[in-house]
């Protein structure tokens, strides 16, 4: 047996005969060696798939009422990375319910789901800054009012 396999091209194969060019590819000794699954180095550490030892499982169904939102198309499922962990809430959810109401072709419905993003990222930042611009707020318009 040759160490490596001889490479034919068309004209090697036409200039055979028959007989030469049905005999059985030659191939490398270590061909193959992923077929049986004793010769695979992670043989010993595989296992079954099986959940975690503190997993719910089967998954529990989610309590409450649905939070998903009607789509705008009716027989369309949502995608399966839209989450329903945190219900649609504040002026964003008002914004992005707005949305879904329209057909996702529609730039509009896109433009509104940005405009939900971004009143999401204000009211977050307006939660933020509150604590610490009211009480600033307050203090200028007394000494405002201390100068009139």
């Amino acid at each position: 047996m040759k160490p490596v396999p001889e490479v034919t091209t068309p004209e090697t194969i036409q200039r055979r005969s028959g007989y030469q060019s049905m005999q059985p590819v030659l191939r490398p000794d270590y061909w193959g060696v992923d077929l049986e699954p004793s010769h695979r180095p992670g043989v010993p550490m595989m296992r079954d798939p099986q959940p975690w030892p503190n997993a719910r499982f089967p998954p529990e169904p989610q309590r409450g009422p649905s939070a998903v939102p009607m789509h705008g198309r009716p027989n369309k499922t949502m995608p399966p990375v839209f989450g329903t962990a945190v219900p649609l809430h504040g002026l964003s959810g008002v914004v992005r319910k707005l949305a879904y109401r329209l057909p996702d072709h529609y730039p509009s419905h896109w433009l509104l789901m940005l405009l939900g993003d971004r009143v999401d990222s204000w009211s977050y930042h307006a939660r933020r800054y509150l604590p610490f611009a009211l009480p600033l707020a307050a203090a200028l318009l007394l000494v405002r009012r201390a100068r009139d």
